[in-house]
């Protein structure tokens, strides 16, 4: 149905239609216009008020008020004001090399030093994953060491420091109540050590780094904007929580959202070969063997071609790169 173009609060302006010559007015305003998956490639979504709609490359925006757009394409979220945009020059294609991150796969894009893993027998980090944190009381875990019957976590955080000991069996420890809140904002520093007795065996260190206040409330703000669209939870987690995740590299957060689907019995693929991506990102080649093979089986079982493609296209470039010793670029 054709609309003429009204003063809503936002309205996406359409592609002209081969066989009709005027233009498609998408208003957030009608219901029965708002759908998911209305986008067949979808660049990102326009929200207002507990509306959206996902958008296309060649869609214009009309905005007559505040809104927010979720970019899928060079993982963004921005705050728009009035005025009429082009949507592809909001959520452009980010440039090759700017994409490139130091992983298992490209790693000709690392510092040229080995990194803290070296030895097998060492209690390498897991999480947090990646080095930006939007949570001031994160999850700490760590692989296992053979022979080590404790391990001593430290933290350390400006002028505030804590270490705690656990038995040999324990390999993750919730941020302990009783300590401070990490600072926002700050480089904080946490070292794992395995220890054998009274003597330490070896340990393993990660720098990682507090967004400032600020960010990290307007990241909640656009993750609470979005979790009230009534989208299903693997679209809404994969598509516009990552991307607003991943706008500031946060894999902590995101990787933690996906093993939620995951653990929820999710079959869809896009949401394993996403954390299998989020994975390579975190230094965890094996656990991205794992995702992306879950999503070729259900991409071939749904018959979903693209995902199929996907899915083989990352294990072999997965089984072409010589995995080295992990490296963490932020170190």
């Amino acid at each position: 149905m054709i609309k003429k173009l009204v003063s809503l609060p936002i309205m996406l302006v359409g592609l002209l239609v081969p066989f009709l010559c005027e233009s498609i007015v998408w208003g957030l305003e009608a219901q029965s216009l708002i759908a998911s998956g209305s986008c067949i490639k979808p660049i990102g979504r326009v929200i207002k008020s507990l509306k959206s709609r996902q958008i296309c490359e060649a869609d214009e925006i009309e905005v007559n008020d505040n809104a927010l757009v979720i970019c899928y394409s060079n993982q963004k979220f921005i705050n728009l004001q009035s005025g009429l945009y082009k949507a592809a020059s909001i959520c452009t294609l980010p440039e090759t090399s700017t994409r490139r991150r130091c992983t298992p796969i490209n790693r000709q894009d690392c510092p040229n030093r080995k990194g803290p893993g070296e030895d097998d027998n060492v209690p390498s980090i897991i999480q947090p994953y990646g080095n930006i944190l939007i949570e001031n009381r994160p999850l700490i875990s760590w692989s296992a060491v053979a022979g080590a019957t404790s391990y001593s976590v430290q933290v350390k955080n400006g002028d505030m420091r804590w270490e705690k000991e656990l038995e040999g069996t324990t390999l993750t420890l919730a941020y302990p109540e009783d300590q401070p809140e990490l600072l926002y904002g700050t480089a904080i520093r946490i070292v794992v050590m395995a220890n054998k007795g009274k003597e330490p065996i070896s340990y393993d260190s990660l720098v990682v780094h507090l967004l400032r206040e600020e960010k990290v409330t307007q990241i909640n703000q656009a993750v609470e904007q979005i979790k009230k669209l009534g989208l299903s939870a693997d679209e809404a987690a994969y598509l516009d929580l990552d991307a607003v995740y991943m706008s500031e590299d946060i894999l902590n957060k995101t990787i933690e959202m996906l093993e939620e689907r995951v653990a929820a019995g999710s079959f869809n693929p896009s949401v394993y070969r996403i954390l299998g991506d989020r994975y390579i990102e975190a230094w965890l080649p094996e656990k991205a063997k794992s995702a992306y093979i879950k999503a070729l089986q259900l991409a071939r079982f749904q018959k979903n071609l693209e995902e199929v493609t996907l899915a083989q296209e990352r294990l072999l470039a997965l089984s072409q790169s010589q995995l080295p010793t992990r490296i963490n670029p932020a170190q």
